[in-house]
């Protein structure tokens, strides 16, 4: 389970905040809702790992889907959409 702090406990105990976050997921909360999340480095880095290589892979999709001369009517703006639905899909 995420351990939640409220921005004004994490304001006045800042060290207990880097402290926890260098172990675990911490999100930080204002007016009862999640307003950040703080995550230990190689938790983050490894979200950015994730990030590119699927990032990576959408470009080979898409250059072999070229290549093939297979092109679709789709916006930009439809393609990113379906990117990131993909991806979110995946995070559940």
């Amino acid at each position: 389970m995420l351990k939640t702090m409220p921005a004004s406990e994490a304001k006045n105990k800042f060290g207990l905040l880097m402290d926890t976050a260098q172990r675990e997921a911490v999100a930080i909360s204002k007016k009862g809702r999640t307003a950040a999340i703080m995550v230990p480095t190689h938790e983050y880095e490894e979200y950015e790992t994730l990030k590119y290589e699927q990032l990576k892979r959408h470009i080979s999709e898409g250059i072999a889907q070229a290549d093939r001369g297979d092109f679709s009517k789709k916006t930009v703006e439809e393609i990113i959409l379906e990117a990131k639905q993909e991806y979110d899909a995946k995070e559940l």
